[in-house]
Parts: structure tokens; C-alpha cells; sequence
């Protein structure tokens, strides 16, 4: 499968089998009481929960275009639904709020990603659907490789939407929309426009303004609103109205607030300006402030002196008690500090944007320079979390300016392996999380791209763990199968010895699956299609996982016996721990396994486990006879003599060989 874990590109093939009693410490060691490792950074709420919450907060800001009930009605009836229209129109966001409306019942909503370089599997893979599944697939930016690879399996897919009542949403690539198939013509809607002036007034809303009547709309915003910008470019404008009616203490009018938003956005975009400062104290302290902007007065007149300092200005050499104040050096570039608070904001609205677009833009020898400022300034003491968070993805939107996307994600790396302080690390997780998170798709991608390039290789342990953190708080949320991908490469290359932080990507990816069925079968999924390990080291941990995976709980319960072809990988991943490591290992939990399904409320539970550890075993006697000797002692009569016939039966169909003395001794 395109999916399953192969071997990096640095690894050395090795044994195929583990060997050696320290394996065998190992797997028991992960399996007892060792401590929980520290985070770099608490796991947020579980993903589920999370998205569940962003859909309902966008179904409340979601203006209903002409037609959306005739696709509504579409996708209800039919279970998929194609979505098409001009681009900016918010298709994808329409796709979003009409599975949300859906029925809901035992499934859940998740967005597909294709994934062009072969890391996930495919995203429409049948046997990872659930029933009463809600799936988004947007192909809006796909590649004509990637949508002919997705038509061409709608047809089937579409029979298993039908079989376990799931619903698909597709949005069309615009290049390829009309390249559908007839066969599904009558599932294609269009996407039309919604009112604009609904649009923003939704988002105005929401965020505690009321703009009143929007019938009244001045002039200035209807002008704006003629040239049909794009849905993303609408909720950046409601953004910065927001800003001017706080900024305006409440006063004023709607009228008035449009009019400084949208002379505010044109600023933005303005090619031309230049600001007025030409003395280089200055320059350093607006620059400072626009790097900083919102951040103590204090720390933007440290970091001002620290880019004087690196950028060999001359500072003032009169007597300390003869030197501006800074309140008047601040008012000099046009900031001041808010509300007679100690956190500097420029006068004018949004004026930190083309501040910072103009030194980046037009003098590309500070762009270095610059970096190694933000680097210091991260290690400023009483640096406030969120003011990191924003001079980092500041930085990050002015490197996106210049810099190629396949080189975008190394600043994150550099920093983890050049320091090992709290606030460099947290920097690096911000500065990958802002990619990952990038609405403009191919960045997102070359983001997850070098994730997971970094992933199957051996990494420092400061780097591995800014990666376990991103792959937890972030790419969960966003891309969830990818995040599993990343997180099983990860704990594969951990060190096998016990300690807080060593372990962090096998506990973060069993958290990650327990709390989310379709995770808990898609890392099952990859566990028992895995190619052979090359190393003993793989193998331990795989066989860690699977066995932690059984004794994990699970709503409902044991849902990994549910399905057909869930049986099938718990089959082959039993079949190779019960060949692969002697009975020392896998009987504990065989027998925990045993005992706890047949303590379940469905009393055919335990026979389908029965069944699994019957067909896994079947060709190796010394753990048949295992089985039965375990069962035995935790089973009731009658189940004991079916498990006796089910292995008799077992036999009868596939003669048993036994197995090699060295493999079952093997550890």
C-alpha cells in the first residue's frame, strides 16, 4: 500500500526479526509503568472535538448562497455531492457547512487530503470508511494526476458511501471540473455567490460588532465590493473593520469603520508607500515596533537597541538623562502605547503591515539580518507567548514573500538544532505550525513534505521533539492521517531506553488514535500492512504499538473487532508478534485481550477475538496450544469447547507446522 512505512533512506537493512533480550526489556518496559514524557507543549483538545467546534462557529458565520438547499438535498439523497463555481466563491467552506448539516449519527467528519508524493494512503481508500462517515475531498488545487487518480475510484467509492450510508462532498478542480464523468453529472451543483454585505456583516457579528443596517453601506465599501474579491480577502476585511471599531473605543459609525478598514486593506497591498522616517534610530524603532507591534514598550526598546547594535547604527552619544523618552521616540514613528497601557500599538490602523512589507520588500540585504534579530529577540526574558507566536509568524509571511516554498520550513529546523532553550523550540513548532496550517495549499504541502522528510530519518532529540509537538497540536486538526504517518516514523526512531521526553512520539500517537476511532483503525491499518522491518528496533516498537493499541479502551467497545476488515490487520499483526517474539511478550496481553472481550456487553466479542488469535496462530502449534491453555483458564466451559473446535477446525483446513524452535525462542 502506498502508505506503509518503508524503509528511510539512511537506514541500513538489517535482521529482519528482532533479536536480543533487549528487545524483549523494551517491549515490556513501554507495556509497564513507565512515566508518561513531557510534551513540549500540552496536547490541545482532542482533534474530533476541535473540529467539531470550528464547523459549528463556520456554520454561524456562513452566508447561504442561491442553490445551496438544491445541493444540500443532492448529498442527502445521493451521498455525494460534486461542488464547482468560480473560484473566491467560498466552495469549499459550502462543502464544509452542508456535511455539517447532515443527519448525524455514528460517524464522523473528516477531510480527506490527497497526498501527491505517496506518503498517506489513498484518500479513498474503502476500508477506512466508517458508518455514517461525513468526508470532504477538496481537489480545488489539485494537480490533473491527482484528480484522474481520485475520478477514476469515484465510481466504487461511491457504492460504499451507499452500503454504509457515509456522505462525500467533492470540490472540483476548475481546470478539470468539466472532465467529470456523466455518470455522476446529476450529483455536480454549482456554488454561487452569497450577498457580500451578508458575508461580512456574519463576521461582524461574531466577533461583537453590530454593523447595524448594511442597506446603509457607504460608498466606499460598495466600490470595494464591485470588483467581487475573493471570500478570504471579505473575512480579512471584516478583520480590520473589527480592529477599527475597537480601536475607535466603540464610537463613530459603521460608515466610519468601513471607510478606515478598507483605506487600511488598500495600504496593505500598496506597492508605493514608503514610509517617511529616513534617520536609521528611527527606522530601527519602527521596524521594531511593526515586528513587535502589540508587544510591552520595554521589550520593543530592547529589541530596538539590539537592531541598532547589529546593524552598526550609531546611537546617541549625549548624556543618558539628555535621551528622548521613549514615549517620545515612539511618538516620532507614529506608535504610542494604547489606552495608557504599557503594550505599544501604532496610531494609525494597521500600519504594522506595510511597514514591514516595505523594509522586507525593497531592501533585500536586511532580510538576513533580520532573522538573526528575531533569533535574539526569542530569547528575550518576560517575552509574553503570544508576542513569540507573532513576531514568528510574521517572519514567516515576510520570508513566504521571497523565499522558494521548498526552503520555507528550514528556519524551524535551524533553530531546533542550533538551541535548545524553551523559546527557540517553541518558535520552531509556531513557525512549522504556520506552514502546516497555510491556507495556500502548496505551502501546507512542502511544510508536511519536510515533516515527514525529517521524520524517517534519525533526528536530534530538540528537533524530534518540536516535531512530535507539531504533529500533536497542529497537523492532527488539519491532516490527522498524516499526523499518524509522521508519528509512527517518529516513534520508530526513538531511543529505546526509558526517559522523560525519549519517548514522546509512541505515547503521542497512541493519545492521538485512542481518542478517535477512524485514527485507532488507520494506524492498525498501517501496522499490519507494514512492509518487512529491517530492523529489530522497528519490529519492537510496531509490536509495542499493536499490543498498547488492544489495551487501549475504546467507544465502542473493542471497535477494532467491528469490521471484516479490521479482523483482517488484528489477524496479521497477531501473526507476526506470535511468530516474531517468544510467549514471554505477547501472553500477558493475550490473556488481558481475552479476559476483557469476553467481558463485554456483546458476548460474540470473544469469539471474533477467538477467531483472530485462531487464524493467527494457525500454523505455529506452541502457540495454538498457548491459546488454548489461556483460555482455558479464563473462559466458560462452552466457550472453551468452541475455541477447541474452531482450532480443530483451523488444522483440518491448514496443517499446522511447527514452528522453528530458534523463532519461538526468538525475542
Amino acid at each position: 500500500m502506498s502508505d506503509a512505512p518503508g524503509q528511510a533512506a539512511d537506514e541500513q537493512p538489517g535482521p529482519a526479526t528482532a533479536s536480543g533480550d533487549s528487545y524483549v526489556t523494551t517491549i515490556n518496559n513501554f507495556l509497564g509503568s513507565e512515566s508518561p514524557p513531557e510534551f513540549l507543549s500540552p496536547p490541545a483538545a482532542p482533534p474530533r472535538q476541535m473540529a467539531e467546534e470550528q464547523l459549528s462557529r463556520l456554520q454561524q458565520r456562513f452566508a447561504r448562497p442561491t442553490g445551496i438547499n438544491d445541493a444540500y438535498d443532492t448529498l442527502e439523497r445521493h451521498n455525494i455531492l460534486f461542488l464547482h463555481g468560480t473560484t473566491g466563491n467560498g466552495r469549499t467552506t459550502a462543502a464544509r457547512v452542508l456535511l455539517r448539516e447532515l443527519p448525524r449519527g455514528s460517524g464522523v467528519y473528516h477531510e480527506l487530503t490527497p497526498d501527491a508524493d505517496g506518503q498517506s494512503a489513498d484518500p479513498l481508500t474503502p476500508e477506512l470508511v466508517g458508518e455514517g462517515d461525513r468526508m470532504l475531498l477538496d481537489l480545488s488545487d489539485a494537480e490533473e494526476d491527482v484528480w484522474t487518480q481520485c475520478h477514476d475510484r469515484f465510481p466504487g467509492f461511491h457504492k460504499v458511501l451507499l452500503d454504509k450510508r457515509s456522505f462525500l462532498a467533492v470540490v472540483l478542480p476548475q481546470a478539470h471540473a468539466d472532465g467529470l464523468s456523466p455518470d455522476f453529472a446529476a450529483y455536480r451543483r454549482v456554488v454561487n455567490r452569497p450577498d457580500d454585505l451578508e458575508v461580512i456583516a456574519r463576521h461582524l457579528r461574531l466577533q461583537g460588532v453590530d454593523p447595524g443596517d448594511t442597506g446603509q453601506a457607504p460608498k466606499e465599501l460598495t466600490d470595494y465590493l464591485s470588483d467581487k474579491p475573493p471570500m478570504r480577502e471579505l473575512a480579512h476585511l471584516a478583520g480590520i473593520i473589527v480592529d477599527a471599531h475597537w480601536t475607535a473605543k466603540s464610537e463613530g459609525s459603521f460608515a466610519d469603520w468601513c471607510r478606515q478598514a478598507i483605506a487600511a486593506a488598500e495600504e496593505e497591498d500598496d506597492d508605493d508607500f514608503v514610509p517617511p522616517l529616513r534617520n536609521g534610530p528611527q527606522r530601527a524603532l519602527l521596524l521594531s515596533v511593526a515586528m513587535l507591534h502589540g508587544a510591552p514598550a520595554d521589550l520593543i526598546h530592547r529589541a530596538a537597541a539590539i537592531l541598532r547594535g547589529s546593524l552598526r547604527i550609531a546611537g546617541d552619544d549625549r548624556p543618558l538623562l539628555e535621551h528622548e523618552s521613549l514615549t517620545e521616540r515612539l511618538r516620532e514613528v507614529g506608535a504610542s502605547s494604547r489606552n495608557g497601557g504599557t503594550r505599544v500599538h501604532f496610531d494609525k490602523l494597521r500600519y504594522d503591515h506595510p511597514v514591514r512589507r516595505f523594509f522586507w520588500r525593497n531592501m533585500p540585504d536586511l532580510r538576513r539580518p533580520l532573522r538573526d534579530w528575531v533569533e535574539q529577540v526569542l530569547a528575550l526574558p518576560q517575552f509574553p507567548e503570544e508576542g513569540r507566536r507573532d513576531l514568528v509568524v510574521r517572519l514567516a509571511q515576510l520570508c513566504a514573500m521571497t523565499e522558494d516554498a521548498d526552503r520555507l520550513a528550514e528556519p524551524a529546523r535551524d533553530w531546533a538544532l542550533r538551541y535548545g532553550d524553551p523559546a527557540h523550540l517553541y518558535a520552531a513548532a509556531e513557525w512549522l505550525g504556520w506552514g502546516v496550517r497555510n491556507e495556500d495549499e502548496p505551502t501546507s504541502r512542502h511544510f508536511r513534505h519536510a515533516i515527514y522528510t525529517w521524520a524517517i530519518r534519525p533526528a536530534e532529540p530538540n528537533l524530534r521533539r518540536v516535531l512530535v509537538d507539531v504533529c500533536v497540536n497542529v497537523m492532527a486538526f488539519t491532516h490527522p492521517e498524516q499526523a499518524v504517518v509522521r508519528l509512527h516514523h517518529l516513534a520508530r526512531r526513538e531511543p529505546l531506553d526509558e526517559g522523560s521526553g525519549k519517548n514522546a512520539a509512541r505515547h503521542a500517537l497512541l493519545r492521538l488514535v485512542e481518542m478517535d476511532t477512524r485514527l485507532r483503525r488507520y494506524l492498525l491499518f498501517r501496522l499490519a500492512l507494514a512492509p518487512t522491518r529491517h530492523s529489530g528496533r522497528q519490529q519492537a516498537v510496531d509490536a509495542w504499538l499493536f499490543l498498547a493499541l488492544l489495551a487501549r479502551p475504546s467507544r465502542p467497545e473493542h471497535v477494532l473487532l467491528q469490521l471484516p476488515s479490521d479482523r483482517l490487520w488484528l489477524w496479521m499483526c497477531w501473526n507476526d508478534v506470535l511468530r516474531s517474539f517468544s510467549s514471554r511478550i505477547w501472553l500477558p496481553h493475550l490473556r488481558q485481550w481475552i479476559t476483557t472481550t469476553d467481558a463485554a456487553d456483546d458476548p460474540e466479542l470473544v469469539h471474533l477475538a477467538l477467531d483472530v488469535l485462531v487464524d493467527a496462530a494457525a500454523e505455529n502449534y506452541p502457540a495454538l496450544r498457548q491459546i488454548y491453555l489461556t483460555a482455558r483458564k479464563s473462559l466458560s466451559p462452552e466457550k472453551t469447547e468452541w475455541l477447541l473446535s474452531r482450532i480443530e477446525e483451523a488444522q483440518r483446513r491448514r496443517p499446522p507446522r511447527r514452528a522453528d524452535p530458534e523463532k519461538e525462542t526468538r525475542t
